[in-house]
């Protein structure tokens, strides 16, 4: 009888991994083992589980384990910690955590997928009731029944990134008074601060207090949380959602003897293997190649674990297919706004001492004679030398997120400027003016581009 294939970790790359090897393999016995009492869900629905906007956590569960294991052949076991890999002997050992009960699982392949958990600083009262954090479907449901205490009036929420903003809001929602911490100058840092601008100017139209450049340094409260104390002040507060970001779930494997890389992420290559024979990686606990660095980095996106997963399925199968990289491309939606970015930003080419320009354009979202026209902000970021766009960024209320797609794609097809501003692209006045937004920035970052290039080489 074949060894199965295990994989540990039962969300976004776990399923994917287990899902592709089945179609891939289907006699192949899968076994996935999951800590949590989910599996296959949709964790960025949970900021808007909280505040009734989805009424029903099912509706967040793609699949059972039961579904897996009728229709699919595939044994998912819930509530099930593994303890350790024996990469030797290929073999794990696990923990039914109902029971109590420990024993040991032979196999053939392993896909790693322990996902990531979140940042949890070291600092007093963090032990306290009243401060939580959001990173698994099991603390969506606990945080949900406690926001529903008609005490908790006042939430802090510390951390100004994508899920700390879409917390901020979905809590306005439930008409809780909230103030928002973030550490770094600004919120949305992985933006250029234009961006970032804009976000605060939206927080703040909706009642949110926004404190940036502020470092959290304690909870404080005798039975339960009664204030966050920053390096710049003290807040009264009935409840606190750390958003600070994460971190990988890599220890396990590096106890195993499997190499970790950038950020203590799993070491993984572009077909998913780890340095440990039989052994992949995929999703938030892994390294991710990047398309315009050409290096492995740590973006901790469900999009890319996904794809990750599915990919490390194929590779446990036999197949030979590389992971083309990802852009870190991703959007968020903050109240009457939307902001998205994709490829690198100004400050990110900065940082890589890349030779980039950049060039921002305001445009409207549809035809100017349309009713309800709203302003657009595009960025394009691009070689300097050959126009190549490298990176974009977008702000607007309506068709930032399919305008965002279309950059990625044309990033990952290496467009130039001209390239991308002779795209034909659909007119219809209620969704785009005659001259779609995209097309509108590409030709004046060109003729911005075209400027320069002939400053610096003018005709004799």
């Amino acid at each position: 009888m074949q060894k199965p294939l295990i994989v540990i970790g039962g969300v976004a790359a776990g399923m994917s991994a287990a899902s592709k090897t089945r179609r891939l393999q289907p006699d192949l016995p899968v076994i996935v083992y999951e800590k949590s009492n989910f599996v296959s869900y949709g964790a960025c629905g949970m900021p808007y589980y909280l505040s009734d906007v989805i009424t029903d956590h099912n509706k967040m569960v793609i699949r059972t384990p039961d579904y897996y294991d009728k229709k699919m052949g595939i044994k998912v076991l819930v509530g099930h910690e593994v303890l350790s890999i024996d990469t030797s002997a290929k073999r794990v050992e696990v923990k039914n955590l109902a029971t109590g009960e420990i024993f040991t699982q032979s196999y053939g392949k392993l896909v790693y997928a322990a996902g990531a958990r979140p940042i949890v600083p070291e600092l007093p009262g963090m032990g306290l009731p009243g401060v939580y954090s959001l990173r698994t479907l099991d603390d969506g449901l606990i945080l949900k029944q406690k926001l529903r205490d008609p005490g908790v009036k006042r939430v802090a929420v510390i951390g100004g990134g994508y899920i700390g903003l879409e917390v901020a809001e979905n809590l306005r929602m439930m008409d809780k008074e909230v103030i928002l911490v973030e550490r770094a100058d600004r919120c949305l840092v992985n933006c250029d601060p234009q961006f970032s601008r804009a976000v605060a100017d939206e927080l703040v139209a909706n009642q949110v207090a926004v404190h940036c450049g502020e470092t959290l340094e304690a909870c404080e409260g005798d039975s339960r949380l009664q204030a966050i104390v920053t390096d710049k002040g003290r807040y009264p507060c009935d409840l606190a959602v750390l958003c600070i970001g994460v971190r990988p779930n890599s220890e396990l494997a590096q106890k195993a003897g499997i190499s970790l890389g950038f950020k203590n992420a799993v070491a993984v290559d572009r077909q998913m293997r780890t340095n440990a024979d039989d052994v992949y990686a995929a999703g938030d606990c892994a390294e991710t190649y990047h398309r315009i660095l050409e290096r492995n980095v740590y973006i901790p996106l469900g999009t890319t674990a996904n794809r990750q997963g599915r990919l490390a399925g194929e590779a446990v199968s036999g197949q030979s297919g590389e992971f083309a990289g990802a852009l870190g491309t991703a959007v968020v939606k903050v109240f009457d706004i939307a902001v998205a970015v994709t490829g690198l930003t100004e400050q990110d080419a900065a940082r890589e001492g890349l030779n980039v320009q950049a060039t921002a354009v305001k445009t409207l979202d549809h035809a100017v004679y349309y009713p309800n026209p709203r302003r657009l902000v595009t960025k394009l970021v691009y070689d300097s030398n050959s126009s190549i766009i490298l990176g974009a960024q977008i702000a607007g209320y309506e068709g930032v997120a399919h305008r965002i797609d279309i950059l990625a794609t044309a990033i990952s097809a290496r467009m130039t400027l001209q390239q991308l501003g002779e795209v034909d692209m659909c007119y219809a006045p209620p969704y785009k003016g005659v001259w779609e937004a995209v097309v509108v920035a590409a030709n004046v970052a060109q003729s911005e581009w075209e400027q320069r290039v002939s400053a610096l080489y003018p005709k004799k």
